[in-house]
């Protein structure tokens, strides 16, 4: 007896019908453990966190952060968590996370240099409970900051300047610029008290300030004064005053 032959076609495509379901398969597989994991933690796999910081920096310095957490490196320096920054957001540093939900979490900034130094913040380590509940947690703060009501700070300097030089501060807080010449802080003078100028920024308290002068000519390029940067700390409240000669 002779049986009849599969069409040449049909047995080319009977392979090709089989492919979705193998497919659908695989991609079972692979998110089984996802889901196993998500159904042990009530739902999600942690909590999302946006990390910002204020903080000015020296060339080639990196901002990372670490803290209580493996995902933050646990107190470990070398394996701290590298935030980035750009030309836009710059001195605002920041970094989207993923962390345990649910507890207690405590942290804290640190500064690399490029030869590998650290500088960790002086305040105490900050801390935030994380819910667990959904949704993004947003945590923005400002580098050896801990929120208190800023400060007036006063800034008088004696300097002499050529026709159409104006003189500024800066230095390494976002209140002052972060050491960019196109956001310091004007001072300015009169005929009367000539050549001492005065200028007022809003200071965080309690914290180690460096900051330098700088003149601006007409044309846009910056002189910037020479010797080491200048530094104070700001008191706990009232205004601060600085008395500064150009160098």
């Amino acid at each position: 007896m002779t049986f009849p032959q599969p069409h040449p076609t049909a047995a080319r495509l009977r392979p090709l019908l089989l492919l979705p379901a193998l497919v659908t398969a695989l991609i079972a597989s692979l998110l089984l453990p996802a889901t196993a994991a998500r159904a042990a933690t009530g739902g999600t796999l942690g909590t999302p966190v946006h990390l910002q910081v204020t903080a000015a920096t020296e060339y080639g310095d990196t901002v990372l952060v670490s803290g209580s957490t493996a995902e933050l490196g646990a107190w470990d320096p070398a394996t701290a968590v590298p935030l980035t920054t750009d030309a836009r957001s710059y001195p605002t540093w920041s970094v989207d996370l993923l962390l345990p939900p649910g507890g207690q979490l405590t942290y804290k900034y640190l500064k690399r240099t490029a030869a590998g130094a650290v500088e960790w913040e002086s305040i105490p380590n900050r801390s935030v409970f994380l819910s667990g509940t959904g949704g993004e947690t947003t945590l923005s703060d400002r580098w050896n900051v801990t929120g208190e009501h800023p400060l007036t700070a006063v800034f008088t300097a004696t300097a002499t300047t050529s026709w159409g030089q104006a003189l500024y501060v800066s230095g390494d807080l976002a209140e002052l610029g972060a050491w960019d010449p196109a956001k310091a802080v004007p001072l300015s003078t009169s005929h009367a008290v000539y050549p001492e100028w005065t200028g007022i920024a809003s200071l965080p308290p309690n914290t180690a300030v460096r900051y330098k002068l700088l003149k601006k000519n007409a044309d846009g390029t910056v002189v910037w004064e020479d010797g080491p940067n200048h530094a104070t700390v700001t008191p706990p409240t009232g205004t601060l005053v600085l008395h500064d000669s150009w160098r």
